[in-house]
């Protein structure tokens, strides 16, 4: 005989979970804050040590006094973005050091949480809750930190890609093209998904978003004489072609990495060709995610997971810090692995060589006995990439099959029944 009283004490209540999974997810939530409260006082404190900001905040000065915005051997700030990121970075350039730093990281974790959560409530596929929203939150927020203790503006340029995603979603087409062109603005590279997204929409997004970048381009015209901002544009353009397109900088981490670490000597043109090549089979792989992807869920977040794999392993400029693009991608993997029981060991070891495995000071401690440990970020890509190819088919032939189960007993005689 039971001897325990049927309550919610002794079985899983769907209030208790509830109310559990909502106290976990402020505690996410207010991990983030803290993480923002951490910034702030190092702002205050050191301004300038191991951040970007004041490469940001130099090069809108150098915008309103008409200077080179890309000559880095003079002034060294590194600035690699469009003149329109430098126009509109004036707002924080004004502010005191200190001030615009901490309203800056504010704009980039709250626009980056907020992206996060869209993709729990909108772009990931089933049914998620609070706890595993939260535990997703706190996954994500170990693979950030870096680059949000730098001010890098990574976490900006994936916000707007998600937001892009979510609208063409709900078929926001004008929004998803000024998004998509505003991410491309500060970084070149988000224009790889725009064109797998076009892929997929050519009619809806194609003209839109060239009509959306080229008015992007119009702003800076509009503060400073034409002959400076067309110098301006030039000079930007002179940058991406030049010599720097083909630098091997020490923080780079990319599929070049992996070759380095190895010992294989790859010319740029050979380079040049793997990425076109990588950049086709993405193109292939997103056309067959239209084809056999269940719901547009799960169509949207394979061309998210695509973008980002072929952005680390082979795309321009993938920096250490640009790995904050993955921390979202595997944190997913990784719950999505153990919730539906798919393939645990390859998310793991995923999110594993992506995050904690990948970051700076792990890699300087494997360095003395690992030579190769530089290469751990870029190869990690390669489990996450056969994972999602693997979740995906996996659950196409089940959808397959379903439908085929359903096909069938509509299409059976139906047997008579017995008098």
């Amino acid at each position: 005989m039971n001897q325990f009283p049927q309550n919610s004490l002794f079985f899983k209540s769907p209030l208790v979970e509830e109310s559990c999974g909502a106290i976990w997810l402020k505690r996410a939530l207010i991990l983030w804050a803290v993480l923002w409260i951490a910034v702030s006082v190092k702002f205050v404190l050191q301004p300038e040590n191991k951040s970007v900001y004041p490469c940001f905040a130099d090069s809108s000065i150098n915008w309103w006094a008409d200077r080179n915005l890309y000559d880095n051997e003079l002034y060294k700030t590194g600035f690699r973005y469009s003149p329109t990121f430098a126009l509109a970075f004036s707002t924080f350039a004004v502010l005191p050091a200190s001030l615009g730093g901490i309203l800056w990281t504010a704009l980039n974790i709250s626009l980056l949480v907020l992206a996060l959560r869209l993709l729990v409530k909108e772009i990931f596929p089933g049914n998620w809750s609070r706890f595993q929203e939260a535990c997703f939150l706190i996954l994500s927020l170990a693979g950030c930190t870096r680059a949000i203790w730098s001010a890098q503006s990574n976490s900006l340029v994936f916000a707007l890609a998600v937001f892009a995603v979510v609208s063409l979603k709900k078929e926001r087409w004008w929004v998803a093209a000024f998004l998509l062109a505003a991410a491309v603005h500060i970084k070149l590279w988000p224009a790889a998904l725009a064109l797998l997204l076009m892929a997929r929409f050519p009619w809806q997004l194609s003209a839109r978003f060239a009509a959306a970048s080229a008015l992007l381009v119009i702003p800076p015209f509009l503060t400073r004489p034409l002959p400076v901002v067309l110098q301006q544009y030039q000079n930007w353009y002179g940058l991406l072609t030049g010599p720097y397109r083909t630098l091997r900088q020490g923080g780079l981490r990319d599929a070049y990495t992996i070759a380095e670490q190895f010992g294989t000597h790859v010319d740029d043109r050979v380079y040049t060709l793997l990425q076109l090549g990588m950049a086709g089979l993405a193109l292939l792989w997103c056309i067959r995610l239209a084809k056999i992807s269940s719901s547009r869920q799960t169509y949207f977040t394979g061309v998210l997971t695509t973008w980002v794999c072929w952005q680390l392993l082979v795309g321009p400029g993938t920096e250490r810090l640009t790995f904050l693009l993955a921390a979202p991608i595997a944190s997913w993997a990784l719950i999505v692995s153990f919730k539906e029981e798919c393939h645990r060991v390859l998310a793991v070891v995923a999110w594993l060589m992506l995050i904690p495995l990948g970051t700076g000071g792990v890699e300087r401690l494997l360095l003395p006995a690992f030579p190769w440990s530089p290469a751990i970020l870029p190869l990690g890509i390669i489990p996450l990439m056969v994972w999602q190819v693997v979740y995906v088919e996996s659950h196409a032939s089940v959808s397959e099959q379903e439908s085929c189960r359903q096909d069938n007993s509509l299409t059976s005689p139906k047997t008579p029944q017995a008098a």
